[in-house]
């Protein structure tokens, strides 16, 4: 991982904010960066790029419609300037790296300003790895609401403490963006994305792990059809001369029939076309025929591959674009979605919630810059995991999410030492996310629901499960915000805590705990090992 697609990541786990602040982006760096990966030279530069005000500069001349190599320019040569150094290149690069970072450069564009700061240090190209983010997270309640820029971190939540019911064994107390692809027209098409781009989703091995149905109603995806007809052209009309003059000349036959496009271009045409999307949109692909267009929509190729259909789409506006994504991106069982300003990404899989459904699977994403969608759908008897090689083949300038997206996710698990997590397909309705994790050398599952209802609903299935097992775990947790050891008037409940045995069709048993915050609307799940206790998965985090 490259240093400024370090910084972008370091960002999406700690708030965009981050940036705004000297010290405590010093802080962050000493901490998150490897040795290896930048110069002390080159984090000085970072760092006075923010201390002396260039990159807000930059960001404010961005806010304002400028040209992002303008922005990077000009702070640039500000920086420049207030250092008393003669490295402008340099300067430009620190700027650019820290626009990447905030998702307003393209990786294209920070490339070109690196081969003109010659101590940037070009680490070798490596996956996307799951990481952790820095602890230093606030409590659940102090959270905002997740967006493409992310608050930073504040203080960290205290444990919780001081159960209201004790257990049998007595109970101490106790948070689509994606990099901006490049914009149409741009020189760099065709160019290869980062080597953390196009990593397709690599399902989780079957888990021993059951759900329960959400009885609230849950909203179901609106697919919108429209129909477009494309426009004729006029007809010519001919002279209006006299008898004689009409003799002696010819005249040309006018159709009124409307003419329609030849097709739609080459692959290499249709690549550059859609070059916001991906490198080789139709990397791939048999054939391409020209998509009927619907309303607001300006331009739409549709080609076929042995297991489906792409459909690329341009938009007449962003607007219609985020009508486009609104109508696609939900919250079905099997999905995973990451949803930021930039560019979004929506994967469906059907057999999640029904492993006998022929359903057909579906990997969307999109680029605002270019204000263009790309849609993969899967033939007959085709399952998700097939058309993840199509998309990456593509070099989707859109990353699919591996770990935990949302801030308020993120503290959730930290808050209760849950580590190692990675993206799954979503199995409840209504979850917005879920990934399978580690707490304990036990397998963990952390979700969070769109709706606080539906939270409580599947809260209450572990509370019954919980009575139907003779109440072997019933507690709640806190927030100690004073640290003082028990509950004050200003410390309410923070979640629930139950425990019950879930009997495997293989006839085994499996201890669950279960622990839940509805601000939030955040739970896991944790299994022991077949031991069938509850109680004990309660001791190892309380």
């Amino acid at each position: 991982m490259e240093l400024h697609e370090s910084l972008y990541a370091l960002g999406r786990s700690q708030g965009r904010e981050l940036f705004n602040d000297a010290d405590s982006f010093r802080g962050a760096l000493d901490d998150y960066l490897d040795e290896d990966s930048a110069t002390t030279g080159d984090i000085n530069l970072l760092v006075d790029a923010v201390r002396l005000g260039a990159f807000q500069a930059m960001m404010t001349m961005l806010d304002s419609g400028a040209d992002a190599d303008r922005a990077v320019s000009e702070a640039g040569n500000r920086l420049a300037r207030d250092r008393g150094s003669a490295d402008v290149g340099g300067a430009k690069w620190a700027l650019a790296v820290l626009g990447y970072a905030t998702g307003k450069v393209s990786d294209v564009q920070v490339r070109s300003y690196r081969t003109q700061h010659a101590s940037s240090p070009v680490p070798p190209p490596a996956g996307p790895p799951t990481m952790l983010p820095p602890t230093g997270v606030p409590p659940m309640s102090a959270q905002p609401p997740v967006s493409a820029a992310p608050p930073p971190p504040g203080v960290s939540a205290p444990l919780p403490t001081a159960p209201v019911w004790p257990t049998s064994g007595g109970a101490p107390g106790v948070p689509g963006s994606s990099p901006a692809p490049t914009p149409v027209g741009a020189s760099s098409y065709g160019a290869p994305p980062p080597s953390s781009y196009g990593g397709g989703y690599t399902p989780a091995a079957p888990k021993q792990r059951k759900t329960w149905p959400i009885v609230v109603g849950i909203v179901a995806a609106v697919v919108l059809v429209g129909g477009g007809v494309v426009g004729g052209v006029a007809a010519l009309t001919g002279g209006d001369g006299d008898s004689d003059a009409d003799d002696d000349k010819s005249t040309t036959p006018v159709s009124t029939e409307p003419t329609t496009p030849e097709g739609p271009g080459t692959f290499e045409e249709i690549n550059a076309r859609y070059a916001s999307l991906g490198s080789q949109v139709t990397s791939g692909m048999d054939s391409c025929d020209i998509g009927s267009l619907q309303s607001g929509q300006t331009d739409k190729v549709q080609c076929t591959f042995p297991n489906g259909t792409l459909v690329l789409t341009t938009y007449s506006s962003g607007s219609e674009l985020t009508a486009a994504r609104a109508r696609r991106l939900n919250s079905a069982e099997g999905t995973i979605v990451a949803d930021v300003d930039s560019g979004a990404y929506y994967r469906f899989d059907p057999t999640t919630a029904d492993s006998t459904s022929t359903d057909a699977p579906i990997l969307y994403w999109d680029s605002a810059a270019g204000v263009q969608s790309a849609e993969l759908t899967g033939g007959p008897g085709v399952n998700a995991d097939q058309l993840d090689p199509a998309f990456n083949a593509i070099s989707a300038t859109v990353t699919p999410p591996d770990e935990l997206s949302d801030t308020d996710v993120i503290a959730f698990a930290e808050l209760f030492g849950v580590i190692n997590c990675q993206r799954i397909p979503t199995e409840v309705d209504g979850e917005t996310e879920e990934s399978k994790c580690k707490r304990s050398g036990r397998n963990t599952w952390v979700a969070k629901f769109d709706k606080v209802g539906d939270l409580r609903q599947y809260r209450q299935n572990a509370k019954t499960l919980t009575k139907e097992d003779g109440d072997l775990v019933v507690d709640y947790w806190y927030n100690d915000t004073n640290s003082n050891g028990q509950q004050d008037a200003d410390e309410p409940e923070q979640g629930k805590i139950y425990g019950y045995v879930e009997e495997q069709d293989s006839g085994g048993a499996y201890g669950v705990l279960f622990i839940d915050d509805l601000d939030c609307r955040c739970y896991l799940q944790m299994y022991d090992k077949g031991q069938g206790d509850p109680e004990k998965l309660y001791g190892l985090i309380f």
